[in-house]
């Protein structure tokens, strides 16, 4: 019985269940944003989305893709001084960024309103969550990760949306960003449970690996703009979007990106975040013809779930609209359509980046997602301006379906058998192979 639930866990099964939960909230959120607090505000709250998906990037230097494929393996007592050194990093990137955007915000607005301040929060908290969370993934475990990602994503939110109906007073942005602050702080404390065995105190007290940390900057530069790829091609075009159409048509854009999202965390979630550590090993210890099995094993795999979870979210989309008071939701189903499927080939995507991640092709994965922004914001703007606010969804899918067969056709190219990877081989970055 024991090994059977150890079996579930490891299967991902788990992980997406609390995914789901954290994501039936997220798209509760979505329908009291804009049923009671509007479209505007809607589309305040998705650039703050933007915002928070954006700066992670922005500031993490591409730390993040090696740190968390370095740990795969790792015991707590090796992973923790690599993890503090990251969390450094960040720390004095985020003191240095704050320091740049106030005056901006100030000179622009003529001062910082307290829903900025709550957004800037934010920044700080969502940035350091992603450092934790990402190691925590290649130390395999992903349950603890998904676990703290409910209580600082989807907790608070029945107590701001209850808050809200109540009383008119705390139906503002105010209240939703204030009660999401407060989430992180209580994920905060339950990071520090589940690490309760792990060396923090000795970590602590070792030196900075200052060296480390920025041979990973200096020899992963194109990471870095691979990284402001990937936020590109998820958050770009929405701020395109408020440009040339506004803010009313950025909260409906942005309503149903937070419900096709959900889809794409699913699969992330379940499929696409677990195969890097997994695949990573199936190279290291079974050679190329394994690993090539496995990447088709987590495609189909992909597919499966996504089949059933598409048709599931659109009906209960439709459901919700069509029971709902006239007026109340926007209703565009050619968008909502065309978002499902692009969220479908955007976890396609990430999961051959898997592969080339996995396979130590770093430039070339940097080179797609670098295109993929270029592709995005390209497409987006030209459909944008010929078709209106389908233009987004027709772009989302013509990104999307490119970068998918660009990546097939590289690793089609791959050598077909390959003996298992030697302990201490460099990869393209030329750090070693932990």
């Amino acid at each position: 019985m024991a090994a059977l639930l150890s079996r579930l866990m490891r299967s991902g099964f788990v992980s997406m269940g609390i995914r789901a939960a954290t994501l039936f909230f997220r798209f509760a959120l979505s329908f009291y944003v804009v049923s009671y607090l509007g479209l505007e505000a809607a589309g305040v709250y998705g650039l703050a989305i933007g915002a928070i998906g954006i700066v992670p990037a922005l500031l993490g230097w591409g730390l993040n893709y090696f740190v968390s494929r370095d740990v795969v393996g790792m015991t707590p007592d090796g992973a923790a001084p690599l993890v503090r050194d990251r969390l450094t990093v960040t720390l004095v990137s985020l003191a240095l960024g704050t320091a740049v955007a106030i005056p901006v915000i100030v000179a622009q607005t003529g001062g910082v309103s307290t829903v900025y301040m709550l957004i800037l929060a934010l920044l700080w908290l969502e940035t350091l969550a992603l450092d934790v969370y990402m190691p925590l993934v290649g130390l395999q475990m992903a349950l603890q990760a998904n676990i703290l990602v409910l209580v600082r994503s989807a907790l608070w939110i029945p107590v701001a949306v209850g808050l809200g109906m109540v009383s008119p007073t705390f139906r503002n942005l105010e209240t939703v960003f204030a009660s999401w602050i407060v989430s992180h702080f209580m994920a905060i404390a339950l990071l520090f449970v589940f690490l309760r065995h792990w060396p923090v105190r000795a970590a602590l007290s070792k030196r900075l690996d200052r060296a480390g940390m920025w041979l990973r900057i200096r020899n992963g530069w194109y990471i870095y703009l691979s990284d402001l790829g990937l936020v590109g091609l998820s958050y770009a075009d929405r701020f395109i979007l408020n440009a040339m159409l506004g803010l009313a048509a950025t909260g409906i854009y942005s309503f149903y990106w937070s419900i096709t999202n959900a889809l794409y965390t699913l699969l992330s979630t379940a499929v696409v975040q677990l195969a890097l550590p997994r695949m990573v090993l199936v190279l290291r210890q079974r050679g190329m013809d394994e690993w090539l099995a496995a990447l088709r094993r987590e495609v189909l795999k992909v597919l499966a779930f996504a089949a059933v979870l598409s048709v599931v979210i659109f009906l209960a989309t439709e459901a919700i609209i069509r029971f709902a008071p006239p007026g109340r939701f926007p209703v565009a189903r050619p968008l909502l359509i065309l978002m499902l499927i692009a969220a479908v080939l955007r976890a396609c995507g990430d999961l051959l980046s898997v592969g080339l991640t996995s396979a130590g092709k770093d430039r070339v994965y940097a080179i797609t997602n670098v295109g993929g922004v270029l592709l995005t914001v390209l497409l987006s703007s030209l459909s944008l301006w010929l078709f209106g606010l389908i233009g987004a969804g027709i772009s989302a899918v013509g990104t999307a379906l490119a970068l998918c067969v660009v990546r097939i056709l590289y690793l089609r190219t791959l050598p077909k058998r390959n003996p298992p990877a030697k302990a201490g081989r460099r990869d393209e970055t030329g750090t070693a192979a932990q």
